[in-house]
């Protein structure tokens, strides 16, 4: 446990929760990118996809995500706070996400979100995001 006050932790649990609400959208790429720092690393590596740096490159990949996809959802919860520095932290959820592609078929994934965070003017931003599975996709 840290001793991150409970208006930082909600405040830095809200980003993550924004960051699903714009992913299930299909089209809030504003929104997505409204979570992240502008130097942000967006780095899926773990699980087979790129690592991203910067707006630009996160707002190219979900545009790409967004046209194969028909359908979204995220769940997320069992909220961590992994580390608190004051106005830098760490978050740890678990989340599970179901899409649904156009061409047909889909995905449900069971994993863990990572993301670090930094205190702006503006609000708390993802500095860098990960992610990891704790059961991998079936396909």
């Amino acid at each position: 446990m840290t001793d991150c006050p409970i208006e930082d932790r909600l405040a830095i649990q809200d980003l993550l929760v924004a960051y699903a609400h714009a992913v299930d959208s299909l089209h809030d790429l504003d929104g997505i990118c409204a979570v992240f720092a502008e130097d942000a690393v967006f780095d899926l590596s773990g699980i087979g996809f790129p690592s991203l740096v910067g707006h630009d490159e996160i707002r190219a990949f979900f545009a790409d995500t967004f046209a194969a996809m028909a359908a979204h959802a995220h769940y997320l919860t069992n909220f961590a706070i992994t580390d608190w520095q004051g106005d830098a932290a760490s978050i740890r959820a678990y989340v599970i996400g179901m899409g649904r592609y156009k061409a047909g078929g889909g995905i449900t994934v069971h994993g863990r979100y990572y993301f670090d965070v930094v205190r702006r003017p503006e609000g708390w931003k993802a500095k860098r995001y990960t992610m990891d599975f704790l059961i991998p996709p079936e396909g």
